[in-house]
């Protein structure tokens, strides 16, 4: 009797093996694990947000391009007219005269400081040595008076007459 259990329990674990082995394994099913996260109306929701989103950004681009230009542009048209400006500044100075913004000619003169000065110091000096130490003040003040006067008068009139 105990060959025959156990002749029972050979083939029920030689029938069960069997039938497992039989039976293949279904193979495995990758896009299963997908399906829920890409479907076709998924992938179309988010083609149209990245197509909006890239319009988006185009046209914030095309803004600021065209505010560049125009940017650029109105620099050049100023940096046009200060150079028009310029070349017309100096075409209207030629020497001692220019023409002024009224179209009237003006004369480049000295302002007869430096005249004055050297004559003032001249002099003073002069007076000094003509008044012999006597009244060395009231000499000194005469001469640099009188040489500040000539120094300034010959320096305004150094240079020629403008017409």
């Amino acid at each position: 009797m105990r060959t025959s259990v156990l002749a029972a329990g050979l083939a029920a674990a030689l029938l069960s093996s069997v039938a497992a082995v039989a039976q293949p394994a279904p193979p495995p099913r990758y896009d299963d694990r997908y399906d829920d996260r890409y479907d076709s109306r998924t992938i179309d929701a988010d083609m149209d947000a990245a197509q909006r989103r890239f319009d988006a950004a185009q046209a914030r681009f095309d803004r600021e391009r065209d505010i560049f230009d125009r940017e650029r542009q109105a620099y050049e048209d100023a940096r046009a007219r200060y150079e028009a400006e310029r070349e017309r500044l100096a075409r209207a100075y030629d020497g001692p005269t220019w023409r002024g913004a009224d179209g009237q000619v003006y004369c480049k003169r000295s302002d007869g400081t430096t005249g004055t000065i050297i004559g003032g110091v001249a002099g003073a000096l002069l007076g000094r040595a003509i008044d012999g130490g006597r009244r060395s003040a009231v000499g000194t003040i005469l001469g640099a008076g009188a040489g500040a006067l000539a120094g300034r008068s010959i320096d305004k009139n150094s240079q020629p007459e403008c017409r």
